[in-house]
């Protein structure tokens, strides 16, 4: 049924009436709020005196440039920055060149290296360490190491597999404890009375080697196996990026030999007499080793130089001195950009300096 045209009329009228009250409350929200933005101070405008007496500001001097300057000495201190007895990693597409080794950061969180002298002795190597886990001040990390030689009929071979932990306990303090496992086994006829070139330069004693088994007269076949354990405990202090002093100290502290040949009769190539060849009640006594070492990082070199006692006369070296090229990096990539600002900066202000206009104290 259609309404009648009275009921029509009045609802006309009723939507004419609605619509002119929502009007006239959005008139009175929006004059409401230009009299709130009328009644709010605006910021003081400088009277015209005072804009003529301001004067550009004096540009940075050549000093005040040169503190700006972000040197590795003036960084923050990094707790990731030493790699080689700690649970941390190379950064993912980063190098070490170091004297004695080259790793790279394969994977983020993984890296992988040889040692070149190694090699070109004949020795087959190669290490990988994996950063596990990360809980804030807390890393765990897996490590592994192969060592392969074969020398004629003779194949010796140590495979090592271990862990290390590192806690940051402050901010510029670190902890770090590892253990190692390694596993040796030697076979064959050693036949080193002419050894090559390069192994009889660092292992002279190699020639007219022959292994002595009990029981067996003249030349005899090595079989060999021997296992070991050794813990290391290391902190670092950090000053800044580039300062931090270094402290170092492991040891073997469980070894085991299974074999007719006398340890002290073996080769005496890799400290393999040496290593296995003292009292397995006493292994620490027969191969500690301990340093004090200060390192410098650089913008791509690595220095270490210390010094330490070990049971193996000049071992400590290779433990408190180092020097190593970093090349790539998230981190250094970052700081080459601060650098590259930088020196956008400082040519920018000083060509700023020379066009300025003379200040007005400054004029005769």
């Amino acid at each position: 049924m259609r309404p009648s045209p009275l009921f029509q009329a009045f609802g006309r009228h009723a939507r004419r009436v609605l619509a002119l009250g929502l009007a006239g409350v959005g008139v009175a929200s929006a004059s409401a709020a230009d009299e709130t933005a009328a009644a709010e101070p605006g910021p003081a405008a400088l009277p015209p005196e005072v804009l003529a007496e301001a004067v550009p500001a004096a540009p940075l001097s050549a000093a005040g440039l040169r503190w700006l300057e972000p040197k590795r000495g003036q960084l923050g201190q990094n707790p990731y920055g030493v790699t080689d007895f700690t649970a941390y990693t190379l950064e993912f597409g980063e190098w070490r060149l170091g004297l004695g080794s080259v790793s790279v950061g394969a994977l983020p969180r993984t890296q992988i290296g040889f040692s070149p002298p190694l090699a070109a002795l004949g020795i087959v190597n190669g290490t990988a360490k994996v950063n596990l886990l990360r809980v804030g001040p807390v890393d765990l990390a897996a490590s592994g190491q192969l060592y392969r030689l074969g020398v004629g009929e003779f194949q010796g071979q140590q495979l090592g597999g271990g862990g290390v932990l590192s806690v940051q306990v402050l901010p510029p303090w670190s902890l770090h404890v590892s253990g190692l496992y390694n596993g040796f086994r030697a076979s064959g006829l050693p036949d080193l009375s002419d050894p090559p070139r390069l192994l009889g330069l660092v292992a002279p004693d190699l020639a007219g080697y022959q292994p002595q088994v009990e029981g067996v007269v003249g030349q005899a076949p090595l079989d060999l196996a021997a296992s070991s354990v050794s813990i290391r405990v290391a902190t670092d202090v950090r000053f800044n990026r580039r300062d931090s002093l270094i402290l170092q100290a492991q040891g073997m502290v469980w070894s085991e030999v299974d074999s007719a040949t006398n340890p002290e009769d073996l080769p005496p190539l890799m400290n393999l007499d040496k290593a296995l060849g003292g009292s397995s009640e006493a292994p620490l006594r027969d191969s500690y080793v301990a340093s004090a070492a200060w390192q410098f990082s650089w913008k791509h070199a690595d220095l270490r130089i210390g010094a330490g006692l070990s049971s193996v006369p000049g071992a400590w070296l290779l433990q408190s001195t180092e020097l190593a090229w970093r090349l790539g990096g998230a981190t250094r990539s970052s700081e080459r950009r601060m650098r590259t600002t930088w020196r956008h900066n400082r040519d920018a202000a000083q060509a700023e300096a020379q066009m300025a206009p003379a200040r007005p104290e400054e004029q005769p």
